[in-house]
């Protein structure tokens, strides 16, 4: 069920309530709350601003200092709506965007690896850069998501030193 009106989904508490009322009405399973909760848990951990926000419903991103390095606009690593989509193409736009790559450390090649592991998971396409959160969560991909995101997360900070 999604929230009716202009209403978003702004705070933690928010994203909190309206798992827990998808949840209970029958339009998230139990597995798929879990897995939304357990990733916004490792955004936090391993971001350096993780923003909710703009969306009726539960949402994230997470964004790393190492990743946007001295880029101008706001990118971020990864996004996940819970009746919507995990993405992981916001990261490209640096690419997109500032194609000689000297606002950043890391290399376009370590965004393909990113892209090619994230295209491994279960249920994913090999040509795409989102999926719906769903087939995460339903599929138990969670944890394997997560190294992905480590992985390129940890590259990025790396080559930042």
């Amino acid at each position: 069920m999604s929230r009716r009106g202009p209403a978003f989904v702004e705070s933690e508490s928010e994203l909190f309530a309206d798992i827990d009322r998808k949840q209970s009405h029958g339009d998230i399973s139990t597995k798929t709350a879990e897995a939304f909760i357990e990733l916004y848990e490792f955004a936090k951990e391993i971001g350096d601003d993780v923003s909710i926000g703009e969306a009726k419903n539960a949402n994230f991103q997470v964004r790393v200092d190492a990743h946007l390095g001295d880029y101008q606009n706001n990118p971020s690593v990864f996004t996940a709506n819970v009746n919507g989509d995990l993405k992981i193409w916001p990261a490209r736009m640096i690419m997109d965007n500032a194609p000689d790559f000297s606002v950043v450390e890391w290399d376009e090649e370590d965004y393909y690896e990113f892209e090619r592991a994230f295209q491994s998971l279960k249920g994913v396409s090999p040509d795409t850069t989102t999926v719906q959160f769903e087939t995460i969560g339903s599929d138990g991909d969670v944890d394997e998501f997560k190294a992905i995101v480590e992985e390129f997360v940890s590259t990025c900070r790396e080559k930042a030193k």
